[in-house]
């Protein structure tokens, strides 16, 4: 006789707590994850600033839409700012 296969586990009722050998390798690689995104962001920045200016001071065919890079310049702004409200909350 075939009886259908029973599944006896359960998610556990309180929250697992992970000790601190599980947590630090993982906030190191945050932590290096979001210094690299706020030096990337600003690196965004100052290269937009810096397209921005080269389009105004040339006479010729502008290579890129000034909305294109107006949305590239608060995009990095956005997540810059981002980034650095999150390494503050992981310090």
């Amino acid at each position: 006789m075939n009886t259908p296969a029973v599944v006896l586990a359960q998610p556990p009722t309180e929250p697992v707590e992970w000790p601190d050998e599980v947590w630090q390798p993982i906030m190191e690689g945050l932590s290096w994850l979001l210094w690299f995104a706020i030096v990337t962001c600003i690196a965004a920045l100052f290269v937009c600033g810096a397209v921005f200016v080269n389009q105004r001071k040339s006479t010729g065919t502008q290579v890129v839409e000034d909305a294109t890079l107006a949305r590239i310049l608060i995009c990095a702004a956005i997540i810059g700012s981002a980034s650095g409200i999150a390494k503050a909350v992981l310090a």
